[in-house]
């Protein structure tokens, strides 16, 4: 049962898929009405199971007067409305059906752009593009709108061809105390969720600086936690524990699509083996892809590979200023000023 509902969650953020997945809830639930209704009335009115399915049937044959103008009326309004929407969905359907299907003809490599400029050049561009008129420290409280904020930010491209010793093939990366990567793929996937490389967010806010100083630029990022796939079974305490010892806790798993475009989850380790068992048989896994969800919350900073937060200092450093955010120990604004703190060349 909880791998169908983790099924179900998983596509419910397909625009294509939650409209069958909604069809199918909505029969099912008419279904069970009927069928709690039958068993209502042999409960208190003694009346036959069968009976009272009968009377439903028969009650929807019963025929009525209606002008035939009426109906013209009704029916050219009906296909005014809907029948595009259908048409549009069965496209989408079948497009989907198509793109996962054996047959399909492998995409090819799109070619990369020349980039001649410093990442810090490039990323202050970025950033005058997604938050124009900023001068300072501006917050985005509201989820949705932060995540249109980083859709401009981080639109393609993210990865360069570099022909000069000032720029850099992956301007932009992700920093949080030692750990740190180039992002190289952004994708929207629901109005507060976003797909960063391999990482699955459920933005909360987002604060950026855009300030005189363009090396400087940053974007602070928190993420919100998120249910477990039910892959590992955490426990609380297993999850608590993560906390005090990283800061933080988050799964790793694999995402696989079935023939009708499902996404199943499965183990790390059956992504590492490239192969799973499903429903009790064995099937080949080498196409999944990898993903990774916070369990509790968790926060990090994007800014250009240049930018003095590359270095020693913020490696040392910030990991307190980031757990400290989390736990409510740090207000937010210590760590700016942290940050503004660094030199150009910072090491």
């Amino acid at each position: 049962m909880n791998k169908i509902i983790t099924t179900i969650r998983e596509n419910w953020k397909d625009p294509v898929w939650s409209k069958v997945i909604a069809a199918a809830i909505i029969g099912i639930s008419g279904f069970l009405l009927t069928t709690i209704v039958a068993v209502i009335r042999v409960i208190f009115n003694k009346i036959p199971f069968s009976e009272t399915f009968n009377n439903i049937w028969e009650y929807l044959n019963n025929s009525i007067s209606i002008s035939i103008l009426y109906v013209i009326v009704i029916v050219v309004l009906y296909l005014i409305l809907t029948l595009k929407h259908f048409i549009t969905f069965i496209n989408d359907l079948i497009k989907k059906i198509q793109n996962i299907s054996p047959e399909k003809t492998k995409k090819k490599e799109p070619q990369l752009q020349t980039i001649h400029e410093h990442s810090t050049v490039l990323f202050s561009d970025r950033m005058a593009a997604a938050f124009p008129g900023i001068r300072d420290i501006t917050w985005f409280n509201n989820p949705v709108k932060a995540v249109d904020r980083l859709d401009i930010l981080l639109k393609q491209p993210l990865r360069f061809k570099s022909q000069s010793s000032e720029s850099d093939s992956d301007p932009i990366w992700w920093w949080r105390g030692g750990s740190a990567l180039f992002i190289e793929k952004f994708k929207r996937i629901g109005k507060k969720r976003v797909l960063m490389g391999i990482k699955q967010l459920k933005i909360k806010r987002i604060a950026a600086y855009h300030g005189d100083s363009y090396y400087k630029d940053f974007v602070y990022v928190e993420v919100e936690g998120e249910k477990s796939t039910g892959l590992y079974n955490y426990t609380k305490e297993d999850i608590q524990r993560h906390v005090e010892s990283i800061g933080f806790s988050c799964e790793e798993y694999g995402v696989i699509k079935n023939w009708f475009g499902w996404s199943t989850p499965i183990t790390r380790e059956e992504y590492d083996d490239g192969a799973a068992v499903i429903r009790g048989r064995v099937k080949d896994m080498m196409e999944a892809k990898l993903r990774l969800r916070y369990l509790t919350k968790f926060n990090f900073i994007i800014a250009a590979k240049g930018s003095p937060y590359n270095s020693r200092k913020f490696c040392l450093h910030s990991k307190r200023y980031f757990d400290g955010i989390l736990k409510n120990d740090i207000e937010p604004n210590e760590f700016f000023a942290f940050l503004k703190d660094f030199n150009k060349n910072e090491r």
